[in-house]
């Protein structure tokens, strides 16, 4: 017997559910179910994190200004100081609800989040409010509609995991200058180089705009690194200064580190990365809608093609995994009728389209 007892607020939540792995399979599988670059990571990233192999006994830099200064380069972020790096996006998520929410405070977030949102709320003892999506899209009506004097950030994901609908920046614009000055507003970029490198300078000159805006981002989808665990965000000044009070002084590893330098400097990588994503996200969603299955305009690196039913879903996603192709069940995110596919290779993304034209075909 024992008294020790976790935090109520702690037994609330359900633990994260991974895309995961496909027990038993031999030979290739398509993975299809984590939004991962298809293409791995740039080759300077692997030559860089090869060579800091030999310093892991050293500790890294604690203010990691070299990674700092090579994303300020790229991004044309004109104060390195106001980046903050760490392990992959979700530590910032905490991080920032540490700072800024606790009981009796509301986190918001709209109608089919990325999970973490909700997990880092109720882990801080805040209460997590969704707000009504329109056509699977945030709307700023029903976001400003949901905002209350306890509500401290709102999370929007911008393209937003699972749907890869988005606002646009008109959009968040709008919604930017209708916030109370109470509420931090973090925009979760996580996608964002799917879309356009016009739009990745927009949301960062959001944050420059009010001093109330949080851009955050990764190195795991494009940039092929999420093994590596690497994120960072673009801060105001004074959400910055409280950001590094509580972030540890080695929250990134070192081979994160060397990686992250190579691959946002890699730009020939990148765009290649995004060109490829472009061309198979039309193609898959022509095919999946040819097939009978309404898929709506992702601007991510992803689709989530309708089966009708929840059942069918299922069925599907167990035929697909028959098949050696994991795809990705968005039950969970209030989506039980669809399954979200990631953009993969040309073989993996023409296996995945046959599979299920066998599927619809039978049934």
């Amino acid at each position: 017997m024992t008294d020790i007892r976790p935090l109520p607020h702690v037994l609330n939540i359900k633990p994260y559910v991974p895309g995961g792995k496909l027990a038993g399979a031999k030979g290739h599988v398509a993975m299809l179910a984590s939004n991962e670059n298809p293409f791995g990571p740039s080759p300077k990233a692997i030559d860089a994190m090869r060579e800091a192999a030999g310093s892991v006994h050293v500790y890294p830099d604690p203010g990691y200004g070299a990674l700092r200064e090579a994303i300020a380069a790229v991004t044309g972020i004109a104060d390195p100081n106001r980046i903050a790096v760490s392990s992959g996006s979700d530590e910032i998520i905490h991080l920032l609800t540490q700072c800024y929410a606790g009981r009796g405070d509301e986190i918001l977030q709209t109608e089919h989040a990325f999970s973490m949102y909700a997990v880092s709320a109720m882990s801080h003892g805040a209460t997590c409010i969704s707000v009504p999506e329109t056509d699977l899209t945030a709307g700023a009506n029903a976001i400003l509609g949901g905002v209350s004097e306890r509500t401290k950030i709102l999370f929007l994901a911008n393209p937003n995991n699972p749907t890869g609908t988005m606002m646009t920046i008109e959009a968040l614009t709008a919604l930017q200058d209708a916030l109370p000055p109470h509420v931090l507003f973090v925009i979760d970029g996580a996608y964002a180089e799917y879309v356009s490198p016009h739009y990745e300078a927009a949301i960062r000159d959001l944050v420059d705009r009010r001093s109330n805006t949080v851009m955050m981002r990764t190195f795991s989808k494009i940039h092929g690194l999420a093994a590596a665990r690497l994120g960072w965000a673009y801060l105001p000044q004074g959400v910055s200064e409280v950001f590094q009070r509580i972030r540890g002084p080695f929250n990134v590893n070192g081979l994160a580190v060397a990686a992250g330098i190579a691959s946002i400097g890699d730009t020939d990588f990148l765009t290649k990365s995004r060109d490829h994503n472009t061309l198979w996200r039309a193609k898959l969603i022509d095919g999946l809608v040819a097939l009978g299955l309404p898929t709506p305009q992702s601007h991510a690196n992803f689709v989530i093609p309708d089966f009708d039913s929840a059942e069918r879903a299922a069925a599907a996603n167990e035929w697909l995994k028959a098949r050696d192709i994991l795809v990705r069940a968005i039950g969970g995110y209030g989506l039980p009728t669809r399954l979200r596919i990631s953009v993969g290779s040309a073989e993996d993304n023409e296996a995945v389209l046959a599979a299920l034209k066998d599927f619809t075909a039978s049934h």
